[in-house]
């Protein structure tokens, strides 16, 4: 199977029509699952895409509908996303506080609200999100967070590896 075709056979390919006006009454529905009082007007959306009961689908469709612009790119991952968010003149990361404390999470239900809080900053800032590689990181999260964590970070303090991979990519 292609890389292609396992994008086109994907949850996230189920995702991309919330991203467009005419669904934005249900991506408005999906965003209410971030507010314990008002979740239960995102179940029928989140039934209708099969999300219901899988705690990984259901955070990555909140998360697309609070922040729906996608990039399917290693610039993409949740560690460069939060690099792009930028450096202050005296060389601290004004994010860094904040990814201390998702690479700190333990949990999914730790780490959901954490990464709530990196989509609402990506969205502001107009930073896509390759939710492909998201998926794929919540779904190792369970039998391996420390590897996930590891990635994440290796893409937010050595940024620069990412864009000469890229390169080497691009030139073969």
């Amino acid at each position: 199977m292609t890389s292609d075709k396992k994008y086109k056979d994907s949850f996230v390919k189920q995702l991309l029509p919330y991203a467009s006006d005419h669904k934005r009454g249900e991506r408005a529905a999906l965003r209410r699952y971030w507010s314990e009082a008002s979740r239960a007007h995102a179940f029928p959306i989140l039934g209708n895409l099969g999300a219901l009961g899988d705690e990984r689908k259901t955070i990555l469709a909140a998360l697309f509908a609070i922040h729906p612009l996608h990039k399917k790119s290693k610039m993409g991952s949740i560690g460069r996303a939060a690099n792009q968010l930028g450096k202050t003149k005296e060389g601290d990361h004004p994010y860094e506080r904040h990814f201390k404390r998702l690479l700190a999470c333990e949990t999914l239900s730790d780490l959901a609200p954490n990464l709530y809080r990196l989509c609402k900053r990506l969205d502001r800032d107009k930073i896509p999100l390759d939710y492909e590689l998201l998926h794929k990181d919540l779904n190792f999260w369970a039998n391996d967070s420390e590897r996930v964590k590891t990635d994440w970070a290796k893409d937010f303090w050595q940024p620069y590896l990412i864009e000469e991979t890229q390169k080497q990519e691009e030139s073969a």
